[in-house]
This record gives structure tokens, C-alpha cells and sequence, in this order.
């Protein structure tokens, strides 16, 4: 469509291209569109439509705003009537000037559109299915309902920027900068967000099954009601992020950060969940297995121990929601172990700061859980108490034949060196409360101060064994 000087007249703000417009344009947009028509009138256009570097700064070339649609006897030639916005398939536009532009329902499949200024701009149902966006400045962009499926957008700046409701399916957006990035809705099923920075942003009711998600910063992002079903989050940062009602079925979150993150009432059963970290994490209701963390909590294997007892601490209360007390009993184990790795440390670091008072403190808690994990296994292991029955009555018996203390009634006052006679006595002497009777007796003052340490040993362990009974058969 041309006036009457043959100029051709373009879209200005807000109309339809078969309007009656006037011809005081803005003569980059006459420019512009002039090329398009060229372009498409070729018998066999060579290439691409080459607009390198235009500045379309704040040209609105978007489709009508009121609905209308273009009447098929004024449709201009570098208008995409079936699509309702500009025709742009294939055209160059690397590094354009698209700041504040309004290219709504344009046809940018396979446009190249890398390294362009477009902060702010519209392409809010746009095709750009394949098309290259790669370094481009797009903070503050609307991509609204956009069909984007393989677009790449790799190393892109998408700060506030908003995908509400697109179609991005194997859309790549490694290493992008999202930070406050809305895709309310979108479908990004197998998109790649491998190394992006996107803390604070909004997935909510998103598809990102299969999505690559590893090694991104998603600190405070918010996933409520989305699916991530078989998605890679291996080392994701996600401390704080809503996961109210996601769906996390076959998903990969080994090495993944839920610190200080709500996980209460989801499902990881099938998830790897190897070397998680979770200090500081809400869990409750939450189905998992102690199997799947491969032994150890990310903060364990990162040498964190404060943290890491913190992250056992949260297991432990999950496992006892969920009924599974012995992965419950494995938590809070290593939890105390965690303890006594940092009791260790802090030891270690005073000794080599010569600080005695400090090196006495740690190094008599590393010496007191050590010796409470091999008696009892932190008050979890039956088989750790009969064990030190066991070494105890034999150390009595021992200790009773060196002191020459035990003779027998009615003998000659000799001293009985029989073991039998030595660990039958050390034996009942260790499980009742007065010296048994068995026609043995103590003599000297050491053999009955160690008859008094050995019977006070008994009734502790005796006790200890009772205690941990009574929980197990709790369980």
C-alpha cells in the first residue's frame, strides 16, 4: 500500500494495516518495512533478509490492538495476515536497536536476532519457533503466549521479563540471566536452563518436564503447581523456593540445595536424590528413603558438618512423619556423628591456634561422643550394649585373677585363678546388686573397690540396655 507520492504507509501505534493512514511516519519504519517488501518480492530470495543493526527504537509494528484483522484485498506484502503481524521469517536482525519495539504477532521463526537491544519490547504472541536470540538484552521483554519452541536464547539478559502461557518446548536458556523471569503457565518441556541465574523466578503452573536445570540458581523461585517430572536439577541452588504441589516424579536433584526450602508433603520416592543438602529445610509428609541420599548429605561430603547435622536434623523429623524409625534411628546417628566431626575440627583449629582452653572443651566432646557411639551407637544399638557386657565382664575377670582377690569359701584361703570361677562371678556380680553367692568371695581392699566399680558399671549398662529395648519396641 503506497499515498499518493508512492510512499509506502506503514502500522503506527495501535491500527490495523488496511487503515486510512497518513504518510507522516517515522521514516525508520518506512525503511524498514520498505525492505521487507523488497525482499519478499523476489522471485528467489537469496538468503536472509538482512537488517543488521536497525535501529527500530520504539516503533510500534505489532498487531492491531483492537482485534481487527487485516481485509484480504489490502493485505500488505510484508504482512503476515495468518499470523496477524509482521512477516519476518529468517530475517536478520542481529544486534538491532528493539528497545521499547512492539513486534506483537510477528513471524520471526528462525530469525536471527543475537546480540539486539530489545529491552522492554513486545513480541507477545509471536512465532519464534528456531529462532536465535543469543546474547540479546531482552530485560524487561514481553514474550506472552509466544510459539518458541527450540528458540535459543543462550547467554540472553531476561531479567523481569514475561513468558506467561508460552510454548517453549527444547527452548535453550543456558547460562541466561532470568532474575524475576515470569513463565506463569508456559510449556517448557525439555528446555535447557543449564547454568542460568534465576532467583525470584516465577514457574508457577509451568511444564518443565525433562527440563535441564542443572547447576542454576534458583533461589526463592516459585514452582507452585508445576510439573518437573524427569528433570535434571543436578546441583541447583534452591534455598528458599516454593514447591507447593510440584510434581517431581523420576526427577534428578542429586547434589541439589534445599536449604532453608519447604518440602512438606511431596513425593521424592522416585528421585535421585543423591547428596542433597537440607539444612535449615522444612520437611514433613515428605516420601523418601535414606537409600537415596548414597550414604551421605551434600553438606557432609562437602566437609560442612554444623550444616550437615542441621540436615540430619530435618531427615530425622521427616522420616518420623512419614513411620520410618530406623531411617529415623540413621539420621539422628548421623546427625550426632556430624557432631563429633565438628567437635574434631573446632579441636584440631585450637590446637593449631595453641588455644588450651578451647582444645579442652572440643577435644572432651570429640573423646565423650566417640565413646557413646562404640558403647551404645548413640543409644540406638542393642548389639553395641551386650558387646560391652561382654568386654566388661571379661576385663573383671581378668583384673579379679591379676589382684589374687577371690578365694573360695571353706578352702585353704588361697586365691582361685579358675576362669570359670573368675567370669562366673564377674558375670552376676555385673547383673545383680549385692555379690553373688557362689561359695567365691572377695578379699583385700582392691579386689572389693573393683567388686563396687564393676557393680556400678552394671547397673549404667543395665539401665542403658532397658532404654534402648523400650524404644525399640515402641517402634
Amino acid at each position: 500500500m503506497t499515498d499518493q507520492s508512492g510512499v509506502p504507509r506503514i502500522l503506527p501505534a495501535g491500527m490495523a494495516p488496511d487503515a486510512d493512514l497518513l504518510t507522516d511516519a517515522d521514516p525508520r519504519a518506512v525503511s524498514f518495512l520498505d525492505r521487507i517488501a523488497a525482499f519478499a518480492k523476489q522471485a528467489a530470495p537469496a538468503g536472509r533478509l538482512d537488517c543488521r543493526g536497525i535501529d527500530l527504537k520504539s516503533l510500534r509494528l505489532g498487531r492491531s490492538t483492537d482485534g481487527e484483522r487485516v481485509e484480504a484485498g489490502a493485505r500488505a506484502i510484508w504482512w503476515d495476515a495468518e499470523q496477524d503481524g509482521l512477516r519476518l521469517a529468517n530475517a536478520d536482525l542481529g544486534d538491532a536497536v528493539l528497545e521499547e519495539t512492539v513486534l506483537s504477532g510477528a513471524n520471526l521463526a528462525g530469525a536471527r536476532l543475537s546480540g539486539a537491544l530489545a529491552r522492554s519490547a513486545r513480541f507477545d504472541g509471536a512465532i519464534l519457533e528456531e529462532a536465535d536470540l543469543g546474547g540479546a538484552d531482552l530485560s524487561g521483554a514481553h514474550f506472552t503466549g509466544i510459539a518458541g519452541g527450540e528458540a535459543n536464547f543462550d547467554e540472553a539478559m531476561l531479567e523481569d521479563a514475561r513468558f506467561g502461557q508460552a510454548a517453549m518446548r527444547f527452548a535453550k536458556l543456558r547460562r541466561t540471566l532470568l532474575d524475576g523471569a515470569d513463565f506463569t503457565g508456559a510449556d517448557l518441556w525439555g528446555a535447557d536452563f543449564t547454568g542460568a541465574d534465576a532467583d525470584y523466578t516465577v514457574f508457577r503452573g509451568a511444564r518443565l518436564d525433562e527440563a535441564k536445570l542443572g547447576n542454576v540458581n534458583l533461589t526463592y523461585a516459585d514452582f507452585e503447581g508445576a510439573s518437573l517430572k524427569k528433570a535434571n536439577l543436578t546441583d541447583s541452588r534452591l534455598r528458599g523456593a516454593n514447591l507447593t504441589g510440584v510434581k517431581l516424579d523420576g526427577a534428578i536433584l542429586d547434589g541439589a540445595d534445599f536449604s532453608e526450602t519447604s518440602l512438606v508433603r511431596l513425593n521424592l520416592s522416585t528421585c535421585s536424590l543423591r547428596h542433597v543438602r537440607f539444612a535449615g529445610a522444612w520437611l514433613n509428609g515428605t516420601r523418601m528413603r535414606a537409600a537415596q541420599l548414597d550414604g551421605a548429605v551434600g553438606e557432609e561430603i562437602a566437609g560442612e558438618y554444623k550444616a550437615a547435622q542441621a540436615s540430619y536434623l530435618a531427615l530425622e523429623q521427616n522420616f518420623k512423619s512419614i513411620g520410618a524409625h530406623d531411617e529415623a534411628s540413621w539420621a539422628y546417628k548421623r546427625g550426632r556423628r556430624m557432631g563429633r566431626f565438628q567437635a574434631g575440627a573446632e579441636a584440631r583449629a585450637a590446637w593449631r591456634a595453641r588455644n588450651g582452653r578451647d582444645l579442652a572443651r572440643y577435644g572432651y566432646q570429640w573423646v565423650a561422643d566417640r565413646f557413646v557411639e562404640w558403647l551404645c551407637d548413640y543409644g540406638e544399638s542393642l548389639s553395641r550394649i551386650t558387646r560391652a557386657f561382654v568386654l566388661v565382664i571379661g576385663l573383671f575377670a581378668a583384673l579379679y585373677g591379676l589382684a589374687g582377690g577371690l578365694v573360695r569359701e571353706g578352702g585353704d584361703g588361697s586365691p582361685t585363678y579358675n576362669v570359670l570361677d573368675l567370669v562366673s562371678y564377674s558375670a552376676l556380680n555385673m547383673m545383680t546388686a549385692n555379690p553373688p553367692e557362689i561359695g567365691i568371695k572377695p578379699i583385700g581392699r582392691v579386689t572389693n573397690l573393683l567388686v563396687g566399680i564393676e557393680g556400678a558399671a552394671g547397673i549404667i549398662l543395665m539401665g542403658l540396655f532397658g532404654f534402648i529395648l523400650g524404644n525399640r519396641l515402641r517402634r
